[in-house]
């Protein structure tokens, strides 16, 4: 799991850390709005989870207030993410009425994408 002679909850304790530390870089690189710094900070927060999942399974005790941590900065991060999906979505669209092609269609009652 860990270095020689660590125990399953200090190398637990180190996966936690490391996953608040990984979603913490992916709101940084969000932030930055630098396309590959987000696609590199995201690879390492799946990567973090994973070791998160793995020592949870191998019997490491859960960190509950790192999870809880992570948690609120993962939905911290997904909102940061959609909203500069819903700002691309807005620019694109004003480029191409501009360039006079047809707005997009949409699906659903309420005209949301599906």
């Amino acid at each position: 799991m860990g270095a020689p002679g660590e125990s399953d909850a200090e190398a637990g304790a180190e996966s936690f850390t490391a996953l608040v530390a990984a979603i913490r870089g992916e709101l940084a690189a969000l932030a930055a709005e630098d396309a590959a710094a987000i696609e590199a900070a995201t690879a390492v927060k799946l990567t973090a989870l994973a070791a998160v999942n793995a020592d949870i399974a191998a019997g490491a005790p859960p960190q509950r207030a790192l999870l809880e941590q992570a948690r609120d900065l993962n939905a911290e991060a997904a909102l940061r993410a959609r909203a500069k999906l819903l700002s691309v979505e807005r620019r694109l669209t004003a480029v191409a009425v501009a360039a006079g092609k047809p707005a997009a269609l949409v699906y659903g009652r309420d005209g949301r994408w599906a």
